[in-house]
């Protein structure tokens, strides 16, 4: 083969690449060797250090008389050939070096398809919890998932009037940016280096971090002094070997649009600075400034801060889910209204930033290399089974808390990011646990409590319906999340710290009638009947109609009984005339959707928030003397007067 009149050359002893133009006399620079073999027929280049793939065609001109490396500048590995096939011959393709023949070709997305297809619903594997666990049989337990739902219309927001969240957070001025101009003059990029964007000039300090596609580089702008990061995209990663293509350009611009689009949020978020494009070189570099988030990774920052799940209290908990999840969740579905699935959004890809910004914790989602934009007409309302051959296929990735769909190579809609949401609130409430390898269906659903069995167990539900391993089970949009976490959190108000231990607020069953207050102590069943009621109340006018309303305890049969544990009252009512009420429930509560009497009915709940607190009611009803039809209210309040 020739390139450029230059013929691509092997050591039959050291097996060192070489691309000569023809001589009569060729020795090996390496081992000395006289004999170097011209290679023919059909073979590919590829780096024995970082396995990347090489451009034969760039090679002839980055490289001379040596041997020749890796074209990455920042590898520099020594190449490996690796023969396809001979000129001339149909034989079956054969290593030269190495030795092993070349690996099969294999579908990545169809294989995990046709994997998960042969998966059956299994039965769940029990976790081992630990020994301080001790589970206590709860009474009028059921399958009731109290999250509270908004519907909320999927039409496209357009931009101007698109709030869903109140927010106060700062929001820096993102300016539209002219041609760049450049001063660096070496392929490559390496500290001290300089580049040009839009009149300032900017120095390379350090690397921050790499990967497999780029690298992120801290700058320095001269004479501000003030810092950004460079993001080095790996034009060589980006190399389709089949088609000859290479996709640098495409992901390049597609990054800097989409960080752009979600800088525009109410929520603090990361915002593009400008990009450039150096193609003066033998290989175009692609790079993009952006502003740089000073601060620490989420999963580094959780870790240090809880060294035990002994810390991990009712306190740390609210704070985790009103600082750090509930504002994620108001950026996340700004994202989504504009039609964009981020496909990576993990505790390493969530900046803490640091105290000197903000006396609270403040998160920032970064990296949307992998973000894609599907559009808002196919955010929502997934089909059910999701895993059809005949959908259309994306890029599979496979990270830790990846859901199955993008695993195998689906389109990514909002539930994909809803799952590793639910994800990074597995790792928050469990503890710091990365969710495990999945082995079936089952595996993908997380259960933060099997790993912090003093968790209240409204957060573990949270999670499993999070990460249900269909799409269409999962929660439907991230308004509803958002929720659903503010339901937990005013749920978990009741709790005040007191020293080192957590007490509990009183409760008590007041009937406005009579102005009675019943004391309702924790863990334990109240039959509530008549003479309970007349007994406790200062204003004996209306015993009449506590008397004609009410079934006395005393005899076996009560109108209701009450049990509080945790943040909920249960309710149940065999033997009142008519059939108890509960009316101005702010959670949603099929058992008595629309005003059904719950006579008969087990495990109604009431959550003790702020919002049902004083507020939701339980009513009586009866017949009086004069035939009209009266009700007798209740309410659960949390102190008297």
């Amino acid at each position: 083969m020739s390139t450029n009149e230059k013929q691509f050359y092997q050591c039959e002893k050291c097996k060192s690449i070489f691309l000569f133009e023809p001589e009569s006399s060729i020795s090996c620079k390496n081992c000395g060797h006289a004999k170097l073999g011209p290679i023919d027929g059909r073979f590919i280049l590829r780096c024995k250090k970082c396995g990347l793939t090489q451009n034969k065609r760039a090679f002839a001109n980055l490289h001379g008389k040596n041997a020749i490396k890796c074209q990455s500048s920042t590898c520099n590995g020594s190449i490996k050939l690796i023969q396809l096939r001979k000129r001339g011959t149909a034989s079956s393709p054969i290593a030269v070096q190495p030795k092993q023949p070349p690996s099969p070709k294999i579908n990545l997305g169809k294989s995990i398809i046709q994997t998960l297809k042969e998966v059956h619903p299994p039965v769940p594997k029990r976790r081992q919890l630990t020994k301080k666990m001790k589970h206590e049989k709860k009474p009028f337990v059921d399958d009731y998932i109290p999250f509270p739902s908004v519907d909320v219309p999927k039409e496209k927001i357009s931009e101007e009037s698109f709030i869903p969240f109140p927010s106060s957070a700062p929001k820096p001025q993102v300016k539209s940016l002219p041609t760049i101009s450049q001063i660096k003059d070496h392929p490559g990029i390496q500290i001290g280096d300089r580049l040009k964007l839009n009149d300032v000039i900017h120095e390379i300090t350090a690397k921050i971090g790499i990967g497999g596609m780029g690298a992120v580089h801290l700058a320095r702008d001269i004479n501000t002094k003030k810092m950004v990061a460079l993001k080095e995209f790996f034009y060589t990663r980006y190399h389709d070997p089949e088609s000859g293509n290479n996709f640098c350009n495409k992901y390049w611009l597609r990054e800097a649009q989409i960080t752009k689009i979600q800088s525009s949020s109410p929520e603090i978020s990361m915002h593009l600075l400008g990009s450039l494009k150096l193609e003066q070189f033998p290989i175009p570099e692609y790079y993009i400034f952006l502003e740089y988030i000073d601060g620490i990774a989420l999963d580094k920052w959780y870790t240090e801060r809880y060294k035990n799940l002994g810390q991990l209290n009712i306190k740390e908990l609210r704070m985790l889910i009103k600082d750090i999840l509930m504002p994620i969740a108001r950026h996340m579905y700004y994202v989504h209204q504009k039609g964009i699935v981020h496909r990576d959004l993990t505790v390493q890809n969530t900046i803490i930033l640091n105290k000197r910004y903000s006396e609270e914790y403040k998160p920032v989602i970064i990296d949307w290399g992998v973000a894609k934009e599907v559009g808002i007409d196919n955010m929502y309302s997934p089909r059910k089974p999701y895993y059809v051959s005949s959908a259309p296929e994306a890029t599979g990735i496979r990270n830790r808390g990846t859901p199955p769909e993008i695993m195998a190579g689906f389109e990514p809609i909002a539930a994909s990011d809803i799952y590793m949401f639910g994800h990074m609130m597995f790792y928050l409430f469990s503890g710091g646990h990365y969710a495990s390898a999945a082995a079936t269906n089952e595996d993908f659903v997380l259960h933060p409590g099997d790993y912090n069995p003093d968790l209240p167990p409204d957060f573990t539900r949270l999670v499993e319906y999070c990460t249900q391993y269909e799409p269409a089970d999962r929660m439907e949009n991230m308004v509803k999340v958002y929720d659903a976490l503010k339901w937990l959190y005013d749920g978990t108000l009741r709790y005040e710290k007191h020293g080192n231990d957590e007490i509990k607020t009183q409760f008590y069953l007041y009937c406005d009638y009579n102005d009675a207050f019943i004391p309702l102590p924790e863990k334990k069943v109240m039959r509530i009947g008549r003479d309970e009621i007349i007994a406790a109340g200062k204003n004996h006018e209306m015993d009449g109609h506590l008397y004609n309303a009410l079934i006395p305890a005393s005899e076996g049969k009560f109108s209701f009984e009450l049990y509080i544990e945790g943040n909920y009252a249960y309710i149940h009512d065999n033997f009142s005339k008519l059939g108890s009420f509960i009316s101005k429930l702010t959670s949603t509560n099929q058992q008595v959707y629309n005003n059904v009497p719950i006579k008969g009915l087990d495990n109604v709940v009431i959550q003790l928030s702020e919002a049902n607190i004083g507020k939701t009611t339980i009513e009586i009803p009866f017949v009086a003397p004069d035939g009209q039809t009266y009700r007798i209210t209740f309410k659960i309040v949390d102190k008297k007067g």
